[in-house]
């Protein structure tokens, strides 16, 4: 599904039937979109961060060979947000500690696989949503709506497009990611 299909949903959803000519316009130019349509592109911006960071983590798998025991983050495809996983060559789970710029594994690992979850990059009105089927056009253009309406200074309508963005996320399974303190034990 691509962007701009997100932008003339949530544009018609607005009653804004005049935003579709423009949105295909900027769609087919290779220049940056203005006015309106760049407010609703980075609305978009905001909405993919949003469902990637907090319900549906985007998820990247890479191999490395690790160098002085460590693999830059500088090395990765994508910027990454959270290490979910290292394997050995034989597929075996691998230690690890993450530290602000690097991973560090054990002494003498040789090559080995990162499961990692990512933010998107900022995207332009052509391309395709970073998001597979799961999460469809309707649901990411509530969200749109949603901060289209907030940048606006429109706060009542945005809270009943807000409760639809909410509500949408429920229905397709992407409740918010729980986070919890672990418990600790005072000796």
């Amino acid at each position: 599904m691509l962007i701009k299909d997100v932008l003339i949903l949530a544009a018609e959803e607005l009653g804004r039937a005049d935003f579709v000519p423009l949105i295909e316009q900027a769609a087919a130019s290779s220049a940056a979109p203005d006015g309106e349509i760049a407010t609703l592109l980075r609305c978009y911006q905001l909405v993919e961060n949003e469902v990637a960071l907090d319900h549906f983590p985007l998820r990247a798998e890479e191999s490395f060979l690790p160098a002085d025991d460590a693999v830059l983050f500088t090395r990765f495809s994508k910027a990454p947000v959270d290490v979910l996983d290292v394997r050995d060559a034989c597929g075996r789970r691998v230690a690890f500690t993450v530290y602000p710029s690097r991973l560090l594994l054990p002494r003498g690992t040789g090559e080995v696989t990162v499961v990692y979850s990512y933010a998107p990059t900022c995207a332009e009105i052509g391309d395709q949503t970073a998001f597979s089927d799961k999460i469809s056009a309707r649901l990411l253009s509530y969200g749109v709506a949603c901060e289209y309406l907030l940048a606006g200074g429109r706060y009542a309508e945005a809270a009943v497009w807000d409760e639809k963005f909410h509500a949408a996320l429920s229905a397709a399974g992407l409740e918010r990611r729980k986070l919890s303190v672990p418990a600790r034990r005072w000796v």
